[in-house]
């Protein structure tokens, strides 16, 4: 009977090996087109990979880096403090919702070792931003119009999609694409494939000239600075290096409508939130961020508990004579990863996510895309909840998986 078990699964290993190293490939293409697919390929490279190691008992090696320790800890006692959180029943299972995407990370980090299909996935990536980049330029330019599309699927909310967003906010996209123009000029060197430069220079000017977010043109930029001194190093591609000197020098001129938008805009911020006005956007973060820090200040060793977020800045805006929008400030979600979880675990939580940021900096020491990653997981901590989102955060597990292998990220 026993041996009989051992068979019926050993079949089942076989079957799902097969499938299984097209899971992630397929969620990365989906990334920027389909938040259904994306979570449908993700969750079940999670569960193929979760019973694989089930099957091989193959336990010892599902922990393998630092950072997966520290993220898993994290969720472990954001599960923990269900005791004594602040938070009601549906903030505590929406937020173990969202944070469950620390576990991932070791699962999907073995998937891919195990099935060595890094290079397939980082095909099906850039494939898929071959083909939104292509429709964010038809969008831009008024050559294709989605309107009916968004209407149909209710997808503009808040106004979250802008001219250069297709399917995903603009917070997402400029994200994804500063990762795929990175990924791209890393592709393009190791397999001289001129294209890529062209693509990689494309994704760069829908990310600058034309998305509108803040967050993006900081990583772009960074990024941008990262590429030049990876080929100014080297002492190679010198045309390359040109070419990305004089986009540089572009930014810095009065050429797009978007980005003088953009900034225009953040000076607004500024002037309202001189007046008290947390109305805007940076009004709104700089909101959140006091009522982390008073949360810290009332709670320092172990925060509120989980989910515990929402119901401190509620209780802070009626206290607080201030103007802003109730309904847009009382979330769950402060758009910073520091703060959403210092108020949830105080300064153990908050050294925690230090420690797994730490972790990912130091294994990303001198290696092209992990430094990239971890430029974008860090900048996106401090003006999103980068693993709360739910696209943003499963982006975030999956290129941590990708890039982390040991073999590849040399």
């Amino acid at each position: 009977m026993i041996s009989m078990y051992k068979f019926y699964f050993s079949l089942i290993g076989v079957k799902l090996k097969g499938l299984e190293k097209y899971f992630l490939p397929l969620a990365s293409f989906f990334i920027l087109i389909s938040t259904a697919f994306l979570n449908f390929f993700l969750l079940a490279a999670v569960a193929s990979t979760t019973l694989r190691i089930i099957i091989e008992k193959d336990y010892k090696n599902v922990i393998e880096k630092k950072f997966m320790l520290y993220g898993v800890l994290i969720f472990i006692f954001l599960l923990l403090s269900i005791y004594y959180t602040t938070a009601d029943f549906d903030s505590i299972c929406a937020t173990l919702k969202k944070y469950v995407k620390f576990l991932y990370i070791p699962i999907l980090f073995h998937h891919i070792r195990s099935n060595k299909n890094h290079l397939l996935i980082i095909n099906y990536f850039i494939a898929g931003g071959v083909i939104v980049l292509s429709l964010s330029y038809l969008k831009y330019f008024n050559i294709v119009n989605f309107n009916f599309l968004y209407s149909y699927f209710d997808m503009n909310l808040v106004g979250t999609l802008t001219r250069a967003s297709v399917f995903q906010t603009s917070i997402v996209h400029g994200a994804v694409f500063s990762f795929i123009f990175y990924l791209s000029i890393f592709m393009a060197r190791k397999n001289k494939n001129y294209l890529l430069y062209v693509f990689s220079a494309l994704c760069l000017y829908n990310i600058i000239f034309m998305n509108d977010s803040r967050n993006s043109y900081i990583i772009a930029l960074i990024l941008l600075f990262f590429a030049l001194y990876y080929y100014i190093y080297t002492k190679k591609y010198i045309v390359t290096t040109f070419t990305f000197l004089f986009l540089f020098l572009l930014f810095i001129s009065p050429l797009s409508s978007t980005l003088t938008k953009s900034l225009n805009d953040a000076s607004e911020d500024l002037k309202l939130l001189v007046d008290d006005n947390y109305t805007s956007s940076l009004g709104l973060r700089s909101l959140w961020a006091i009522n982390g820090i008073d949360n810290l200040y009332r709670e320092p060793i172990l925060g509120s508990g989980v989910g515990s977020y929402k119901n401190s800045i509620s209780v802070f805006i009626a206290k607080k004579d201030t103007h802003v929008n109730g309904k847009l400030a009382i979330s769950n979600n402060p758009h910073n990863e520091f703060i959403s979880l210092s108020t949830q675990l105080g300064l153990f939580g908050l050294t925690l996510y230090i420690l797994f940021l730490y972790s990912l900096f130091k294994e990303a020491k001198n290696k092209f895309l992990g430094v990239g990653v971890f430029v974008i997981i860090s900048i996106s901590s401090f003006f999103n909840s980068a693993l709360y989102d739910n696209v943003f955060g499963l982006f975030i597990v999956l290129i941590i998986s990708l890039v982390y292998q040991k073999d590849f990220i040399k």
